[in-house]
């Protein structure tokens, strides 16, 4: 008796494994073959960048037909193969629309002569004709060198400097060149404490020799070097100026 009790729970609960998601797909399928239709399609926020002409395109060929069988998913991945769609939101709201949030991707810095570099550390392709900032190094690194990027320009903001470039070798050393033409070289660790300690010397000793300045050596432990540019260079630069 115990036995029979046992087999026919396990058989209900069988039979309830099996109906209950084949209901599930006859209702999707009784709301995807129903009408209803798309009505209203909002994107909730503005952007600057993205092909508005694409993304109207998009909406055209993707965004009609029957509310509950639109593909989300699929719209959603459409949308992020545009040039500068970082991410994208695609959501149904009762009963008739269809929401659009659109993230762009906010440039920063051009990665070598490849690609751009948005403010998430992310890198991303897009055309893109104004000047910025350079990085250099390794592509899984471009994340660690965006955040260096940030630290770095605070410090050296003090002095109203900022960094023209900025790259990592393959053996992990930095080294920046300010948008005032300075190169410094700063070695593998302690990048910030050297920066700091730059720009503290700036003032005192560095302007007064800037425009003739080849390089900053800040790799040593109690203190720092300078190359200065040949003078004949030097002279030759301001002929050429004059001229």
């Amino acid at each position: 008796m115990l036995n029979d009790l046992q087999a026919l729970k396990r058989l209900t609960l069988l039979v309830y494994l099996l109906i209950i998601p084949l209901v599930i797909f006859l209702i999707q399928q009784s709301l995807i073959r129903s009408n209803f239709p798309i009505n209203e399609i909002q994107i909730k926020n503005q952007y600057e960048k993205v092909d508005s002409l694409q993304v109207d395109l998009i909406i055209q060929q993707y965004l009609r037909g029957n509310f509950f069988g639109l593909d989300l998913n699929l719209t959603r991945n459409v949308f992020k193969k545009l040039p500068w769609v970082r991410e994208v939101s695609v959501r149904r709201i009762w009963p008739d629309k269809i929401e659009i949030s659109i993230e762009e991707h906010q440039v920063i810095a051009r990665w070598g002569n490849v690609g751009l570099v948005n403010d998430k550390g992310e890198f991303f392709n897009a055309a893109y004709q104004d000047d910025l900032p350079y990085f250099w190094g390794p592509k899984n690194f471009v994340s660690e060198i965006t955040q260096k990027y940030f630290e770095i320009n605070k410090i050296l903001s003090k002095e109203l400097m900022q960094i023209g470039t900025i790259s990592m070798s393959d053996r992990l050393s930095w080294e920046i060149q300010t948008d005032n033409n300075i190169k410094i070289v700063l070695g593998r660790k302690d990048i910030l404490k050297k920066i700091t300690n730059f720009v503290e010397h700036y003032q005192t000793v560095l302007t007064e020799i800037n425009n003739r300045i080849e390089y900053v050596d800040m790799r040593y432990k109690n203190g720092f070097a300078i190359k200065k540019l040949d003078e004949k260079i030097i002279q030759r630069d301001k002929e050429k100026a004059t001229l």
